[in-house]
């Protein structure tokens, strides 16, 4: 810990982080904002803990004129100096505890889309390396394997063939999933792995019970904790439509559908309960996905 710093103010640098990482989006809502304005001006420690921020960006020549009214927008090399700063600030205790946090996990991480983004990275093997809205990955590739590290939100990978035949593997927090010469999806929850396989096979193993082990065959889906599987179930080409740039939904609940356009757009998107039974059919664009009541309402049936 640093001595120097009162448990206000080591609290504060956590929050600002934070409120770094929201704001460092490509995409930031107006409610966002208002909420980051009413925790900056609730507290004479949240003013200096941003202000910390400042300097540290301020330190790469690239401050906004007025960071206190729109969205910060920073390369990876603006977002790790400041993430960097804010860690020598807390010292080793707090800056640990902050690098470990899904917000420093993220803020460090090779790839990382906000929300309603979805990139397309080749890796230097040729594997194609698809994240969702909302994700971030690191990529370590060695001379015995080529490794993901999913922190959160979703992936879609197409291995190539590798001169070296180093396995291909994706770490998440409940498991480490080993490609069979694939295509397939993983998704990041907060207590599972969902794991869409759309070619060959992927090998599971358990983070908290290694000696187990299930291999998932193309068409099959599964969820899994870090001590137990779940049951595979047939795959649902629905939930990978988003890797071919669209949402498609076939006689899905209008609550589910609503649920999963959220994902994609800032600022509040819900319906009323008494109508989220009702069932919808449709596919939208992604790059033209717009909140549209009427298209929605239009497609709804009973």
């Amino acid at each position: 810990m640093n001595p120097s710093l009162t448990d206000s103010r080591r609290q504060a640098l956590r929050s600002a982080s934070h409120w770094y990482a929201v704001l460092s989006g490509e995409r930031v809502s107006p409610q966002q904002e208002a909420r980051w304005q009413q925790w900056y001006e609730q507290d004479q420690d949240n003013q200096w803990a941003w202000q910390q921020v400042e300097n540290l960006r301020n330190q790469l020549g690239s401050v906004p004129g007025d960071v206190a009214s729109r969205a910060l927008h920073d390369t990876r090399l603006t977002r790790r100096h400041v993430m960097k700063g804010l860690l020598l600030l807390l010292g080793a205790g707090g800056g640990w505890q902050l690098w470990q946090s899904e917000t420093g996990e993220g803020l460090r991480a090779d790839y990382r889309t906000a929300k309603g983004a979805v990139s397309r990275q080749q890796l230097e093997d040729g594997s194609l390396l698809t994240l969702n809205t909302q994700s971030a990955a690191d990529v370590r590739f060695d001379a015995h394997q080529r490794t993901v590290r999913l922190w959160y939100g979703e992936i879609a990978i197409t291995t190539a063939k590798d001169a070296q035949q180093r396995p291909f593997r994706v770490l998440t927090r409940q498991g480490q999933l080993t490609a069979l010469g694939t295509e397939f999806t993983v998704r990041q929850q907060d207590n599972f792995t969902q794991l869409d396989v759309q070619q060959h096979a992927v090998e599971v193993l358990l983070v908290s019970a290694p000696a187990q082990k299930r291999i998932v065959n193309a068409g099959e889906s599964l969820q899994f904790s870090a001590s137990e599987f779940g049951a595979v179930k047939p795959l649902d080409d629905e939930s990978t439509s988003w890797t071919k740039g669209i949402l498609s939904f076939s006689d899905k609940p209008l609550g589910e559908v609503i649920a999963t356009l959220s994902r994609y757009r800032n600022g509040v998107l819900r319906c009323d309960p008494a109508v989220a039974g009702l069932r919808l059919s449709g596919t939208f664009p992604l790059k033209k996905y717009r909140c549209d009541p009427e298209r929605y309402r239009s497609n709804a049936s009973r």
